[in-house]
This record gives structure tokens, sequence and C-alpha cells, in this order.
């Protein structure tokens, strides 16, 4: 077997051993290349809707923070809250930021979604404390336990949902042509 680095290594160095035009190919397939790729802009405009989506979804199901769009009664908290009331946060987190990402896998092309696992700290970190800091502009008796809690629940479920991306592709590969 060749060794593929050594290749490469002599490829780059050796300029002068191309032929005339290859030069202008490769600089006209770097520009395509970057001309498909998606920008960072509107991946992260997609995210958010897709997180603004998700946020309906679970508000529906669980009133977290004392925040409920629709329906009445405690929803989801009752039984979270059966499990674990310590706890309850929490799961309350993990619920919320894992479905925007479940969402997004199934939302996103491969390349977007690529790109948002090359920034992960950053798309869970901005997606958690902006959150976060809007369920605090809107109830202002939120405590500092609540929050840390909340935020290691979203934090491990927006982590666990985007690294089961091959479970998810493999479950949904029959919708993508």
């Amino acid at each position: 077997m060749k060794n593929k680095t050594n290749d490469f290594d002599s490829f780059a160095e050796g300029d002068s051993q191309l032929p005339a035009g290859s030069a202008f190919i490769l600089n006209k397939i770097h520009q395509d290349i970057q001309k498909l790729a998606p920008h960072k802009s509107q991946v992260a405009v997609k995210m958010g809707l897709i997180h603004l989506f998700s946020s309906i979804l679970t508000l529906s199901a669980c009133p977290q923070f004392g925040l409920r769009l629709f329906f009445k009664g405690e929803g989801l908290m009752h039984y979270f809250m059966q499990l674990t009331p310590t706890f309850c946060q929490s799961l309350c987190g993990g619920l919320y930021l894992s479905v925007t990402f479940l969402l997004a896998r199934l939302v996103l092309s491969y390349d977007e979604w690529l790109m948002i696992l090359r920034s992960r700290t950053l798309s869970i970190g901005t997606l958690t404390l902006g959150s976060l800091g809007t369920f605090a502009m809107i109830n202002q008796g939120l405590s500092l336990e609540a929050g840390a809690f909340w935020i290691l629940g979203a934090v491990v479920g927006a982590e666990v949902a985007s690294i089961s991306k091959v479970r998810i592709q493999k479950l949904f590969a029959w919708g993508r042509a």
C-alpha cells in the first residue's frame, strides 16, 4: 500500500511538475467548491428557525420555568417530578435542546450538519445560554440552582442528540434520496 501522506506532500510541494493549466483548473475547482459550500450565516439562521420551532413544540409539552405556550396543567413536568424532583429542570433542559438538535439533523443538509458539528460547543452554548436568558427575562423568579440544573440537562441532551447522528441517519435514510 502506498503512503498517501508522502504522495500528498510531494503533490503539494511540486507545483513546478504540474502542467501549465493545472493551477487554473485547481483554482476553478476550489472556487466551485466554495460556491457550493454552505455559509455560516445561512446555517445559523436555519438553526435559529429550527430552534424556534422546537421551542414551540417542547414548551407546549413541558412548562419550563413557568412558561407554557399551549394547553393547561403541568404536562411532562408532572412526570419528570415523579421521576426525580431534584433533576426535573435537567430533564426539561435536556428535552428542550435535544429536540432542537434532533430536528436539525433531520432538516439540515449533510454539509450544514457537519458545520454544526465542527462548532458544536459554540452551537450548544449559544442555544443554551440564549434560551436560558430568554426564560430569565420572561420569568424573573429564576433561581441560580434551577438555572444550573437546566444548563446541565440542556448541554447533556444536546450533546447526546448531536453524537447520535449515525443512528438517526440510518433510521431516516429512507426519506433522503
